[in-house]
């Protein structure tokens, strides 16, 4: 593994200046304020960590603020002032939820509940991932939904007048979140909601919004950031060489807490490192009996980790890729995970690549859908298995 001791400067309070990339999006979006032609509902689409929540916290600050500019929302007035701890009035929260030990008494739990444990996480930083979430609330092992008891809170709010500014603003953060249960109360004030009403709702996942709840939004899917972008940022707010920063910005694909995780070699990605290494040498050799065993370990983590370590493996493919060729030198990797990546890409070429990376976002796919995780893993253990015995011609 590499380390690097960054120079930690987090991203708290969101201006469209601190957005990574996007750069057409924010004239597009900046352009309809300017022009009145804010659509009441607005989806805002995009993969974990392309900065869909930033984005939308950027957007809901620019609209509020009372002296914008024709770039940016301007930092000084009372809006502004009140947006850096997230306390707007006319600002509201809702997002996925679970009783914890905290409220483990609580038949129902809803937003307010963990509202200060949000403001304090958006404090630290607008771009974190939802298992951040939901580790911050301690419910990472648990399924969380956003509840009837949000919606009717909704529903109360947006009933009562905006308190100083032209708008009540509304972020839903991961609005695929929302229980079938409780998603026919929000339709109506979607379709028809109450004058000066902003709904922004934040997903990873189009496919399983109800399409009743999709049909009533304006859709603004948000690409992954560009790499020059993200180089800039890592270069100016943490200090990595440009150098390094360029190789981190493509290795993790454009994607901010990617890069950050990678140039700093966190534990978290040291285990990812020593599991995946692991699982890969039992399905090569097709040890069933081990594959089990560590199913049944890979079986015990919450979905959201099973999730995230899917998508390392997805990463890794893509440098073993790299590598095969001959793109080396765009891969910052040293010591025992190099050695490995340098191994294991023999096995990983232009006949078998796009079948493992359609098994890995397929196992994605089936984790969101709460898919049996030992039947899943044993599953595409085997299918690695054959993959990565195919050969190249």
């Amino acid at each position: 593994m590499f380390f690097r001791i960054l120079n930690i400067i987090t991203l708290p309070n969101m201006y469209f200046r601190d957005v990574i990339g996007h750069d057409q999006i924010i004239k597009r979006l900046i352009s309809n304020v300017k022009n009145q032609r804010i659509s009441h509902a607005q989806l805002l689409l995009g993969d974990q960590g392309n900065g869909t929540l930033a984005l939308a916290l950027a957007y809901a600050r620019y609209i509020q603020c009372r002296n914008r500019s024709g770039q940016d929302a301007c930092g000084v007035c009372p809006s502004c002032l009140k947006f850096n701890k997230y306390e707007h009035p006319d600002l509201h929260f809702y997002f996925p939820s679970a009783p914890n030990k905290e409220h483990k008494e609580k038949a129902k739990v809803s937003s307010k509940l963990f509202l200060n444990h949000w403001r304090k996480l958006l404090t630290t930083n607008t771009y974190f991932e939802y298992l951040d979430w939901l580790e911050a609330i301690g419910i990472e092992n648990k399924q969380a939904i956003i509840n009837a008891e949000d919606c009717n809170d909704i529903i109360r709010i947006l009933g009562l007048k905006a308190y100083e500014s032209p708008y009540k603003i509304v972020v839903i953060y991961m609005v695929e979140k929302l229980s079938y249960q409780a998603a026919p109360k929000l339709l109506k004030i979607l379709e028809e909601p109450p004058e000066g009403t902003l709904f922004l709702l934040i997903s990873e996942n189009k496919d399983r919004i109800i399409n009743t709840i999709l049909s009533r939004t304006q859709i603004l899917k948000v690409p992954r950031p560009e790499e020059t972008a993200l180089k800039q940022v890592l270069v100016e707010k943490h200090s990595l060489d440009p150098d390094f920063a360029g190789r981190i910005a493509l290795m993790s694909g454009g994607v901010y807490t990617e890069a950050i995780k990678l140039a700093s070699g966190d534990e978290d990605q040291l285990a990812d490192f020593n599991s995946f290494r692991e699982w890969m040498r039992l399905c090569y050799k097709n040890e069933a009996g081990n594959i089990l065993k560590w199913v049944e370990k890979t079986a015990q983590s919450g979905r959201e980790k099973q999730k995230s370590f899917c998508q390392y493996g997805l990463r890794v493919f893509r440098l073993c890729l790299l590598h095969n060729y001959k793109a080396g030198d765009l891969i910052k990797f040293e010591g025992e995970e190099l050695d490995f990546l340098k191994k294991f890409s023999r096995f990983i070429h232009h006949n078998n690549a796009i079948a493992i990376v359609d098994a890995f976002n397929d196992a994605i796919s089936h984790i969101e859908r709460n898919a049996n995780p030992k039947i899943l893993f044993a599953d595409l253990s085997f299918k690695l298995h054959m993959l990565m015995h195919s050969k190249k011609a």
